[in-house]
């Protein structure tokens, strides 16, 4: 299944430098360490994370989680590919009838294939 709205995701950039890429963060700091590790990128990166998620989530399987009444909660896994790496990204996204917003995202492993 695919994740709904997904030619409207949407990702706020303050999301990815103030917590998922940053290092000083006290509970971003470890996903910040890992996409470092993985991908080579830091917060100054944001912009390239966030278009290269807005990207792929077009393509990749979405799974629904919940349903709450701010909306609905869906996982979608993705190969994010930055140069010569390749890290496989989960992410969360917030379904609204107007909008889907990202709520979070980690580094999960390596792609299952090389890109």
């Amino acid at each position: 299944m695919r994740l709904p709205n997904a030619n409207r995701a949407r990702i706020e950039i303050a999301k990815l430098t103030g917590y998922v890429l940053n290092l000083h963060h006290p509970e971003g700091r470890h996903k910040a360490r890992v996409f470092r590790a993985a991908l080579g990128i830091d917060a100054r990166d944001a912009a390239w994370l966030a278009d290269a998620l807005v990207a792929a989530v077009g393509d990749a399987d979405a799974v629904l989680q919940a349903e709450t009444k701010w909306g609905t909660i869906w996982r979608a896994e993705m190969d994010i590919v930055r140069g010569r790496r390749c890290a496989k990204v989960r992410t969360v996204w917030l379904c609204r009838a107007e909008e889907t917003r990202l709520v979070t995202c980690f580094v999960i492993g390596e792609c299952d294939e090389a890109a």
